[in-house]
């Protein structure tokens, strides 16, 4: 019996180990929003956050974002954030872009940190999808763009 036990306890060891590596904390950074105010990524724990990476210049990210604000709108209240990092752009740019088509979540220009932190970002756009807990989620990162009513799929579950 003890070693029965011993046995289940050794298990129940690896597997937590396996557990804990495929788990991967996202990295945390700070930046300013288009506002002014500082964010960090760990301000947002007990959230579902979407980070995505996007380029002004970029048709695919300017296609995915009347989708991405209709799923802010709809989920905000429930604990969803949505963080835009412009990349390779220039400021200007954006603020028309945020204006032309009315973003409501978190735009900041990314100064090279959350880019390092998350890249190499091969490609725009790029998004990640952290949980509740901070973790980015297996299989979170996409390369392209969300397809209208796909990141609605994605977090909804989430945020139950």
């Amino acid at each position: 019996m003890k070693k029965l036990i011993l046995g289940a306890l050794v298990l129940l060891g690896f597997i937590s180990c396996a557990i804990s590596q495929s788990v991967k904390k996202a990295p945390d950074f700070t930046l300013v929003d288009l506002q002014g105010k500082k964010i960090s990524l760990s301000s947002f724990k007990g959230k579902v956050v979407v980070l995505n990476f996007w380029a002004s210049w970029c048709p695919p990210c300017k296609a995915e974002i009347p989708d991405f604000v209709k799923t802010y709108e709809k989920y905000k209240d429930r604990e969803l954030v949505i963080i835009g990092l412009a990349v390779n752009s220039k400021e200007n740019d954006v603020r028309a872009l945020v204006k032309q088509y009315n973003i409501t979540y978190i735009v900041a220009m990314d100064d090279g940190s959350a880019e390092a932190a998350y890249g190499p970002i091969t490609g725009v756009p790029t998004t990640f999808i952290i949980d509740k807990e901070g973790n980015l989620l297996p299989g979170g990162k996409k390369i392209g763009m969300f397809k209208d009513g796909e990141l609605e799929k994605v977090v909804e579950p989430l945020l139950k």
